[in-house]
């Protein structure tokens, strides 16, 4: 089971204080590893070698601590970061020492190699993944934070080393720097603390399972990782050689530069990738760091080409090292992260063992311009293969940074399916707007956006004759509504979910920019896929290894894709999760009827059984109840705060056929007893829209806001309790539209979580797959509304 202490939550300052020490483990290793440009020309003059066989002290470290991060990552997330971290601080002070005492060069290459190479990969891939672990929506800058150690040891290393050269001779400044690095190491161990909800020693994946159906993913990844290393550390080792070879001064200063760009780069890229589509700027930084070589081509011309370069390189190479770690937790999910960042970096090792030292030797015999040359065309050679990785990774169902799931006032994916008519009248209304009867399940195939093939992926490959009980289960289907994943989508996939609608073009540009203002993303999918990777390893940690399929009514995976993929891989019988909690036409009624079609529509079909509605279930109300309770604590509020339970409208024609406001209501009641809230508990609604005649319910959240700041109320606790993730909707009508409501009303808006994948949940829906296929009798509930039948009735939730 996942363990988490009282205290410790995602996002909050804990966490803060685990990236501080990142940032001061990376400023100590790095600052050593990167420092060896100052001593290049001591080293190579001491020993009598050239530039190719002084640069292995670097590629050797390079690829020491590169490949070696593979085992520290692991042991860390298996044993926490701390005893690693004490681990490398050791080794750093051993290597450094005795690299100060030898005189063979290949005892040189091993001390200084495994001595340095072992404490940075300690430092780095340990400290790095735990900071992942910490944090869920503020994790690209909190890792940009941690990894800006390493711009400041660059900045700080190289320069402090050449000045200690100078003084104390190149032996004498290694004993300092082991003293000076330990002391250092020492003071963020006391600050690495595992993140709160790690796995048990026994429950963490295997590398082969977090890599299972994404291997290809990691491949081009991999690839591109290695070409760019190959590249990327000419600088470090020649940059100061080359300086005080054409005959000036300030190389290791330079090499300082780079590091103190990287720091801007760090945080402002890291911040930035909250933002932007993540891979745009990853693809962005590994070009401009190939190109940036360009300038260093043309420092004869102009000394101040160096200066351009230095800040370039140092600018994209941050952003190369605080994205790194974002694109494989979003690529493979935080969880095991260290083991998946360690193979990943054992590209990097081998890219660094090689690129120098073959590039050396063109140094040797053709000079500085053909070795630039060669490393620039090399570096260019990596972005395809990152852009080839997208690709791929956008068409499997992989595991993304974001935890959670759709939209609805029922759940993930429909509540933009709530109907919204083409006259709406709120032109900012949130950006995935719902469907209406006649059109429930457009998605399937006949989809505005390119129809280029769309391969499902079972994140368990289990045969047919794998089935759970009476109902011979043999697979399970997680339902939602779909959402774009760049700006290119954006317009095809409202004109899926208007067709039919005659909503004017005018009104689908306003909502479009909606996404585009995040970068053209909606938060759906990538939640989607974390939710179903959660299902997945919950089946198999219960010895169900079922298949596990995703598909949407609205973007691809469109469901129809889905089904076919099922069929073509033997399943029969299908247990169906839909991303909502509740009952109405969208949340419930309109997915049926998405999933007749798309049966009618494959030969073959597997026979799908729904589970039931969960809102009652005790693992959502739970986990609902966790979440307020974090928000809670994180703001330091007490249980007697203002709660306004939210969920999408309805057309009040539509909520009166069915029994949303009664689950919304029975739920909220649970949850805030379960959170031990004692204050003032409300249901409201928010994302409304349709022409203003037709009655909506109501009270809309931003009402409510405005009143109660006139009711003297000065802080609202704001649950969006109709949704189990945080989607677009949560993001713009809550904390964007309601936060500004609060704010303008001088009220602070503290928001809960959505239930997302957290544990609870995530067992609930098991406990329900598992119900559904026979395998236990109990259908436990809370609340007085007591269990949801597991077949709708002909006339239930129809769509008024």
């Amino acid at each position: 089971m996942t363990t988490q202490t009282p205290t410790a939550r995602l996002d909050s300052a804990a966490g803060w204080v685990v990236a501080l020490s990142a940032a001061l483990a990376t400023l100590a290793s790095f600052g050593v590893a990167y420092s060896f440009g100052a001593f290049f020309s001591a080293i190579s003059s001491e020993f009598g070698i050239g530039a190719s066989q002084t640069s292995l002290f670097f590629s050797l470290t390079t690829f020491a601590y590169f490949t070696l991060g593979i085992v520290t990552g692991r042991i860390a997330d298996r044993l926490g970061p701390r005893p690693v971290l004490l681990a490398g601080a050791a080794a750093m002070f051993v290597g450094l020492w005795l690299t100060s005492l030898v005189d063979n060069i290949w005892l040189a290459y091993a001390t200084y190699g495994m001595g340095v190479g072992i404490g940075v990969a300690c430092s780095y891939v340990p400290m790095v993944a735990v900071v992942g672990g910490w944090f869920e929506r503020r994790r690209v800058a909190a890792m940009g934070v941690a990894v800006a150690g390493i711009g400041v040891g660059t900045l700080v290393g190289s320069p402090a080393a050449e000045a200690l050269i100078s003084a104390y001779g190149w032996r004498s400044s290694y004993r300092i720097l082991a003293i000076v690095s330990v002391a250092i190491m020492l003071l963020a161990a006391v600050g690495a603390r595992r993140p709160p909800g790690h796995v048990d020693a026994g429950e963490l994946p295997s590398l082969q399972s977090l890599l299972h159906g994404r291997l290809a993913v990691f491949v081009f990844i991999y690839l591109s990782m290695l070409l760019l290393s190959a590249s990327l550390f000419i600088p470090f080792v020649y940059l100061p050689d080359y300086v005080s070879g054409i005959g000036r001064t300030g190389g290791a200063l330079l090499v300082g530069i780079i590091g103190g760009a990287s720091i801007v780069g760090r945080l402002g890229l890291g911040a930035l990738g909250t933002f932007v589509p993540l891979m745009r700027l990853y693809q962005l930084s590994f070009l401009t760091m190939a190109l940036s070589y360009l300038l260093w081509l043309g420092a004869e011309l102009s000394p101040w080409l160096l200066l351009a370069f230095a800040i370039v390189m140092g600018f994209s190479y941050g952003g190369f090292i605080a994205l790194s770690p974002a694109v494989a937790a979003t690529l493979f999910g935080p969880l095991g992260l260290g083991g998946v960042l360690g193979a990943l970096y054992t590209a990097a090792g081998f890219g660094a063992m090689i690129g120098p030292p073959i590039l050396g030797v063109l140094v040797d015999t053709g000079g500085y311009n053909i070795t630039l040359i060669v490393a620039m065309l090399i570096g260019i050679g990596a972005v395809p293969l990152l852009v080839v990785a997208e690709r791929t990774a956008s068409a499997r169902t992989m595991p993304a940074t974001s935890l959670e799931a759709p939209p609805s006032p029922v759940r993930a994916g429909d509540p933009r399916g709530q109907a919204r008519d083409s006259s709406q009248t709120r032109p900012e209304a949130p950006s995935e707007p719902p469907v209406p009867a006649s059109h429930s399940s457009e998605a399937t195939t006949a989809g505005v956006g390119p129809s280029k093939p769309v391969t499902m992926q079972s994140f368990r490959t289990a045969g047919t004759q794998a089935t759970l009980g009476p109902a011979a289960i043999d697979s399970v289907l997680l339902l939602s509504f779909g959402g774009p994943e760049g700006p290119d989508d954006v317009m095809p996939f409202l004109q899926n979910v208007t067709r039919g609608r005659k909503v004017p073009a005018e009104r689908l540009a306003q909502v479009s920019q909606q996404y585009l203002r995040h970068g053209g993303v909606s938060p759906i999918n990538e939640q989607n896929r974390q939710l179903l990777s959660a299902l997945s390893a919950e089946l198999t940690n219960r010895g169900n290894g079922l298949a596990c399929y995703w598909g949407n009514r609205n973007w691809r995976p469109y469901l129809a894709d889905t089904v076919r993929q099922m069929v073509a891989e033997g399943m029969r019988n299908a247990a169906v999760v839909v991303t909502s909690a509740f009952s109405s036409y969208s949340g419930c009624r309109q997915y049926h009827e998405d999933l007749a079609k798309a049966a009618a529509s494959v030969s073959g079909a597997p026979q799908f059984t729904r589970v039931r509605v969960y809102g009652n279930h005790p693992g959502f109300v739970g986990a609902a109840a966790e979440r307020v309770r974090e928000a809670l604590d994180g703001a330091r509020l007490r249980g007697d705060v203002h709660t306004l339970f939210t969920a999408h409208s309805l057309p009040r024609a539509m909520a009166a056929a069915c029994d949303y406001e009664a689950q919304l209501n029975d739920a909220a009641e649970m949850v805030a007893s379960d959170a031990g809230l004692s204050g003032g508990i409300e249901v409201v609604y928010q994302s409304r829209s349709g022409p203003p005649h037709v009655p909506w319910l109501e009270p809309d959240v931003n009402d409510r806001l405005v009143q109660l700041a006139g009711q003297r109320c000065r802080t609202v606790l704001v649950v969006p309790l109709g949704f189990v993730s945080d989607h677009m909707e949560v993001l713009v009508d809550l904390d964007t539209r309601a936060r500004a409501t609060a704010a303008r009303a001088g009220i602070t808006m503290v928001r809960a979580r959505t239930v997302g994948t957290h544990p609870l949940f995530v067992e609930a829906l098991v406990d329900l797959v598992e119900e559904t296929a026979g395998l236990c009798n109990d259908r436990p509930v809370v609340g007085r509304l007591g269990p949801h039948p597991d077949d709708c009735a002909n006339d239930c939730c129809p769509a008024r």
